[in-house]
């Protein structure tokens, strides 16, 4: 898959608002060559604010569609320290309005049947109905993470499909005239997106550090080619956890201009929002 096809999936063109598959059948630009590792500083050409798109204090909500396909004891662990114990902390020293935020914890949805195919349209008609009856709230900060159950299949266009042309998204509508963000992530429990539980929270901490630093795609952080920060470094894994268990979660890092692959080192306690 080449570079232009990955920036085509989705309704933003020239913005690569996916995470590209793991093991596809050929190879891609973002996993076949990849800058280096750890990617520099100043490695990716044209990396700018384009139209100061950010969430400034992230609100985290996970939104599961059905059983969850692991331990989401786990995950809900995860969720609450990747938001909250520093890994988006260096994007708030660095001036990318933007940083650690606050994890509200989970709500379920109505379950997706397996089988099934969820669009889009799908995801924020479910998103609009969950606010309209008060089951979520959305203000500027929220960022909605729409979990799928294993067997169901998230579509952008009808020609791309999760576990075959991504692994996961993000994007962002209006509400109330509001711009609400949000991530969809279907399972990786399938060839191309790795397969195990590990990938999928390096998927979710892909689309989290992405989402808040280009909260509508194409609109806050990206590169000239369209990579957002974490396209730069998609798929190069790092273990994340604290002092007593550093390898306790798998995630991958984000790009900033000053320190190329970027990864904020674990603090127990959560500061006030700037």
């Amino acid at each position: 898959m080449t570079f232009h096809k990955l920036a085509s999936i989705g309704r933003r063109k020239n913005v690569v608002q996916i995470v590209p598959p793991k093991n596809p059948p050929g190879t891609h630009e973002l996993v076949s060559a990849p800058l280096a590792t750890p990617t520099g500083p100043g490695g990716a050409a044209g990396f700018h604010n384009v139209a100061g798109s950010q969430i400034v204090n992230p609100e985290v909500t996970n939104v599961y569609l059905g059983p969850f396909w692991a331990d989401q004891t786990v995950l809900e662990g995860f969720s609450k320290a990747i938001v909250e114990n520093g890994y988006l902390d260096p994007l708030r020293d660095l001036g990318y309005g933007t940083g650690s935020g606050t994890y509200l914890g989970s709500v379920q949805g109505s379950a997706l049947t397996a089988g099934s195919t969820f669009t889009d349209q799908d995801a924020q008609t479910t998103l609009t109905a969950m606010l309209d009856a008060g089951q979520i709230t959305g203000n500027v900060n929220s960022l909605f993470m729409l979990i799928l159950p294993s067997g169901v299949t998230s579509q952008l266009d009808p020609a791309d499909s999760s576990c075959a042309q991504f692994c996961g998204y993000h994007e962002a509508f209006s509400y109330n005239g509001v711009e609400i963000a949000y991530a969809v992530l279907p399972s990786t429990a399938c060839q191309a997106c790795g397969g195990e539980f590990n990938d999928f929270t390096a998927v979710y901490a892909h689309e989290l550090a992405e989402s808040v630093t280009d909260k509508v795609p194409g609109q806050g952080w990206v590169a000239d080619d369209g990579e957002e920060n974490g396209d730069l470094e998609a798929w190069i894994l790092l273990p994340w956890g604290p002092p007593d268990n550093s390898t306790e979660y798998m995630v991958q890092g984000y790009y900033t201009n000053e320190r190329g692959d970027t990864v904020g080192a674990w603090r127990d306690a959560t500061p006030p929002p700037a």
